[in-house]
């Protein structure tokens, strides 16, 4: 195994004498024989060096810092150097009178742990280990999420596939939800994880109708009661189709839920307001208005004016009313929001 394949500790501080006795401290220890422990002594050196570490893809699981260095303090420099190594955890060696500065890097979520100095030997030696270990884990676990997610977008594209050789429309209205359901999300201020889930989860919520007969879905008519009750169950079939511990909660909700009510009288399990989860409420939105402004076999397209109307009139009682209040404002300040939403540029 080449050095650059091996794990990095970055120790920083302006004593030589302390970076020595980091450095020997750790080597002495059989859980960091095989660990490359690199040295800095300064803020500004140690960012070259991470710099490098990005170059070469060098992965680094602990930085450690003393606080009072000249030209630049520890925290001033963790600051730094969360931004470039955001999974590297950071330990910051300081003194009593320093713990203003801890309590910044710990508002800011920057801090593993902090150390007193004079160190105790052993202390310095669990902490860092167990840092180590923190830090792998969290790479096993993004691992294992990135895996998912790649399982999930071939999934979606299998399914949107399967909905264009079934029916070139509901191809296309997956899509779409997508994208407004996107911008719903983002509209509402939630945080970028949630509204990239959303996004690739969203196109699965009529999974469920591959279990439904195609007569009925494609039946340019009123259903009768026993057709809708049919319907209806594509919720369940959905459910159970990507019912995998390995399926992220938000795809099961959205599948499940998204045909809920704010007042209770959706299905399948007449769930009401915010009971019913939130990316179930942001797709019901997204689902009714792209039915209303595209043709369905059983209807022709409601103008936006007429669909917007429609959906006002439900505030509060199919939607959620301050989901809607978003996506109104939202899609009234957009150009043409019906070709905005079908174009498949973005």
């Amino acid at each position: 195994m080449s050095n650059r394949q091996k794990l990095h500790i970055l120790c920083v501080d302006d004593e030589a004498i302390i970076l020595q006795s980091l450095k020997q401290e750790l080597h002495a220890n059989p859980f960091f024989q095989d660990i490359i422990i690199d040295i800095a002594d300064s803020g500004i050196q140690a960012i070259e060096i991470i710099n490098e570490y990005i170059a070469d893809n060098t992965p680094v699981p602990v930085i450690v810092s003393d606080q009072r260095m000249p030209f630049m303090n520890g925290d001033t420099f963790l600051s730094l150097a969360h931004e470039k190594l955001p999974d590297t955890f950071k330990i910051l060696l300081t003194g009593y009178s320093d713990i203003e500065a801890v309590v910044k890097l710990v508002n800011n979520e920057i801090l593993y742990r902090y150390l007193s100095k004079p160190w105790d030997r052993n202390d310095l030696a669990l902490t860092l280990r167990e840092a180590c270990r923190a830090w792998q884990l969290k790479r096993l676990i993004k691992a294992q999420q990135v895996r998912i997610e790649n399982l999930t977008l071939a999934m979606v594209s299998a399914l949107e596939s399967a909905n264009f050789y079934f029916d070139e429309e509901t191809g296309n209205h997956v899509k779409r939800i997508s994208r407004i359901s996107e911008f719903i999300a983002q509209r509402a201020g939630l945080d970028d994880q949630f509204i990239k889930l959303v996004k690739i989860y969203a196109p699965l919520h009529d999974i469920g109708k591959v279990g439904v007969q195609k007569d009925i879905l494609l039946k340019p008519a009123k259903l009768t009661p026993a057709e809708f009750e049919q319907v209806k169950n594509h919720v369940k079939i959905g459910y159970h189709i990507i019912n995998s511990n390995e399926i992220d909660t938000i795809a099961k909700n959205i599948v499940l839920y998204h045909h809920e009510k704010w007042i209770g009288s959706g299905y399948s399990e007449g769930l009401s307001g915010e009971n019913i989860p939130l990316e179930a409420r942001i797709v019901a939105i997204a689902d009714v208005f792209d039915a209303l402004v595209n043709e369905r076999v059983y209807k022709e397209a409601f103008s936006f004016e007429k669909a917007i109307d429609i959906m006002q009139k439900e505030r509060g009682i199919s939607f959620d009313p301050n989901l809607l209040d978003i996506f109104m404002e939202g899609v009234l300040s957009l150009e043409n929001p019906v070709a905005y939403f079908s174009d498949n540029t973005k």
